[in-house]
């Protein structure tokens, strides 16, 4: 290979370095971590911030290693006498690059997600309601199985709101889960809660595995510090029924 063509793929390499595509996801990463200390102002509840940012930091550390690469390649090229001022001599795009994709709209995804969840269909009808309206309106979808109320209040609320259910839902089943057990719970617990909440959950999110669910409780219980890595749609969903099926246990048992 040529000094002239070795230049034009250091070039193309250096042009594609995903910089745009990193930027774009701590955009992402920047919202999210705004709303989700929104919801921390109504719930003593750890809700993740550390994890996110954490990867924020992870991010910004791969964007500093990608500039350092371009510019490395950068001063390679003007050390062998192929920098800026060759730029003729860059081969053509290749044919098989595409247009760059579309950032994702939160909203759509979020539709889409929750309509998975839930086996449902339909489009959204963008809603704003206030997190604790939005939560109580869930409960009693829960409460009475109403399955297709429960996912349309989901999927209108949109994830400004939803991704605000967990902080308010934790502490409620953390402590429904310490009446249930007589002391307070443990991630150790979670397994045997999963089993008694399983049913229940999935007859409104059929999409949640009990894998899904047992680690949703597990946060819950251990106040965040549980092995949830889920996505959040799946973590919202589950928040207001898991408060419900052990709401609905705890009867159970007074009665018997």
């Amino acid at each position: 290979m040529d000094v002239a063509a070795l230049a034009g793929s250091l070039k193309a390499l250096a042009d594609d370095l995903p910089a745009p595509a990193l930027d774009t996801a701590d955009q992402y990463f920047e919202a999210a971590q705004a709303e989700l200390k929104e919801a921390s102002r109504e719930s003593t509840a750890e809700i993740g911030l550390h994890r996110l940012g954490a990867a924020r930091e992870r991010l910004d550390a791969a964007r500093t290693r990608l500039g350092e690469a371009r510019t490395a390649i950068g001063d390679y090229l003007d050390a062998i006498g192929a920098g800026a001022g060759s730029a003729a001599s860059a081969p053509a795009p290749r044919a098989g690059a595409g247009p760059k994709p579309a950032p994702v709209d939160p909203r759509a995804w979020w539709t889409d997600r929750v309509n998975e969840l839930c086996d449902r269909t339909g489009a959204a009808e963008p809603q704003r309601v206030p997190p604790t309206r939005l939560f109580n309106e869930l409960l009693k979808a829960a409460a009475d199985g109403n399955a297709e109320a429960y996912c349309k209040r989901l999927r209108d609320a949109g994830p400004e709101t939803g991704v605000k259910m967990p902080g308010l839902a934790w502490p409620l089943v953390r402590t429904l889960a310490a009446e249930h057990l007589g002391r307070t719970p443990t991630g150790r617990d979670a397994a045997a809660l999963r089993d008694k909440c399983t049913d229940k959950v999935r007859s409104l999110v059929p999409g949640a595995e009990p894998d899904h669910i047992g680690a949703a409780l597990a946060s819950a219980c251990t106040l965040g510090r549980g092995d949830d890595a889920g996505d959040a749609a799946r973590t919202a969903a589950l928040g207001p029924v898991l408060v419900a099926a052990l709401h609905r246990l705890s009867k159970t048992e007074r009665k018997a």
